[in-house]
């Protein structure tokens, strides 16, 4: 039996990066997930968004893996598409036991510089759509006195860094949303908690456009990414991989953790050490 044995789990973001981890972990330990993915490009966003055909791709692996998965089209900004996919999930399961917002993107500027738009996106997605789709897992998991949601959050929801002015603005946001619903929830034996991740290897930070802002220079090579983290981080390690993330996920989302509620944990490799 494994740790997520028949749990149902909706994974937000899950098309590619922390969220196809995460969904592909708990298949693992016995959990059906539903798959949430926006399926396309994000305006004001630097690099490519993710594809429908990379969410079937996820729902292909975790049928693969012996268990039950369903894609839902959905922007997280969008109160009325978030709302419908928790429903759909309801009606077709019957309940939902785990919800981890993986769903965020990145974009890079002076805190001077950000234009409105750049501003408001990130604000709306790594922020207030977290937000909406905790809120619309809510009723569920206190109708039935238990669950867990984990927030995905990130070391700049502890600190600030260069360029990043809106995105540590949300990301402090969401540790502060998350310790909200753990206080708020705690009575029906629901948990909330976040992970805090340093760096990770996925679509948001490996682009091109990414590494060209990274290293100061058109072309700027993985290489040279490489000696900027190791530089970053403390342990001798560029960046985590997406499954590093998606362990702790499943840790806090397990009953491994039913006394943890309200934390949030850095899988940082050492970065807020410094």
């Amino acid at each position: 039996m494994g740790r997520l044995s028949n749990k149902i789990a909706v994974i937000t973001g899950a098309a590619r990066g922390i969220g196809r981890a995460a969904a592909l972990r708990f298949a693992e330990e016995g959990a059906d997930v539903a798959l949430l993915d926006i399926g396309r490009d994000v305006p004001g966003v630097p690099y490519p968004g993710a594809r429908g055909s990379q969410l079937g791709e996820v729902q292909a692996e975790v049928e693969a893996l012996g268990r039950r998965a369903m894609t839902l089209a959905a922007d997280v900004t969008n109160t009325e598409q978030v709302n419908q996919a928790i429903a759909s999930v309801l009606k077709a399961w019957g309940r939902i036991d785990i919800l981890v917002t993986a769903a965020g993107i990145d974009s890079w500027a002076k805190a001077w510089e950000l234009t409105d738009e750049q501003w408001q996106t990130m604000i709306d997605v790594n922020l207030t759509g977290v937000w909406k789709c905790a809120r619309a897992v809510s009723p569920a998991l206190i109708a039935q006195k238990s669950g867990a949601i984990v927030f995905i959050g990130s070391v700049l929801s502890h600190r600030a860094n260069r360029e990043f002015a809106h995105y540590t603005a949300a990301k402090h946001g969401v540790l502060g949303v998350m310790r909200a619903f753990a206080l708020e929830l705690a009575p029906y034996g629901v948990r909330a908690n976040s992970v805090d991740p340093t760096v990770v290897k996925t679509d948001m930070v490996m682009n091109q456009a990414y590494l060209d802002r990274l290293g100061g220079h058109p072309g700027t090579t993985l290489d040279e990414a490489r000696e900027y983290y190791l530089k970053w981080n403390t342990l001798p390690i560029p960046w985590a991989e997406p499954v590093d993330v998606a362990n702790a996920a499943l840790f806090l989302a397990s009953e491994e953790a039913r006394a943890i509620t309200g934390i949030a944990l850095p899988v940082d490799l050492g970065a807020l050490l410094k």
